[in-house]
């Protein structure tokens, strides 16, 4: 089971920074989760909301605002929105990146600028928007891809089968043994989010999944590494 770091570190370090980035790595995930999104002047930067409003001192939508003033925001802690190409420095060789892209007509640049990096080995592409990861799996066939949904799918193999991914990504709130079966024979790996408790990673390791996105790598890493779950609950 490896540990997936969600936005980073999101509840130590600014969500989706460098800083919470490379706090991850520090501990030890397997990958590192961020979100991007595309500024007014075509630049990809990293921000899970489609607005900047609650992860910066700044107010308005990624969409209209130009990587400039992106730039001059508080993204916590003196922490700037960072780029694609930042992100993709900073984990090139130490883990794989579980990349969200969260605007379905981004496919293009998202896909030219990881290939410009030379890092599409290191790259999970995932996405809510099925089609976008279908569309990307076309562009680039050898990219390794994944499908995320909020419950629990009549046939989560179908869904991935049509976007042609390799990775399911479920809510664990609504994660099921069944679920998780069903995804392995069909030879789906599955990912569930979000696991921040030695109760939650119990749970996890009982349901059999790939992998557990967290918020807190500093609990969850050192637990999965020791295999020392009796001892916390």
């Amino acid at each position: 089971m490896i540990v997936v770091g969600h936005r980073g570190m999101r509840f130590v370090e600014p969500e989706n920074t460098l800083r919470a980035v490379k706090r991850a790595l520090e501990l030890g995930v397997d990958a590192v989760e961020v979100d991007v999104r595309r500024t007014r002047d075509g630049h990809l930067v990293l921000m899970h909301d489609p607005t900047v409003d609650r992860t910066t001192n700044g107010r308005g939508r990624v969409r209209d605002l130009t990587l400039a003033e992106i730039r001059r925001l508080d993204a916590g802690k003196g922490e700037r929105v960072p780029t694609l190409t930042e992100v993709l420095e900073v984990v090139r060789g130490k883990a794989k990146l579980f990349l969200e892209i969260k605007e379905p007509d981004i496919v293009e640049d998202v896909v030219r600028e990881v290939k410009r990096e030379g890092m599409l080995g290191e790259v999970l592409f995932i996405s809510f928007f099925h089609p976008a990861v279908r569309k990307l799996k076309e562009l680039v066939p050898k990219a390794e891809v994944g499908i995320i949904f909020s419950c629990e799918p009549i046939d989560p193999a179908s869904l991935a089968k049509q976007a042609g991914a390799s990775w399911i990504a479920a809510n664990f709130a609504f994660t099921t043994k069944g679920l998780v079966e069903k995804a392995h024979r069909a030879g789906l790996k599955v990912n569930v989010w979000v696991v921040n408790t030695p109760e939650d990673l119990r749970r996890a390791k009982d349901l059999g999944v790939d992998a557990v996105t967290t918020d807190r790598a500093d609990l969850i890493v050192p637990l999965v590494r020791s295999r020392g779950l009796d001892e916390f609950i």
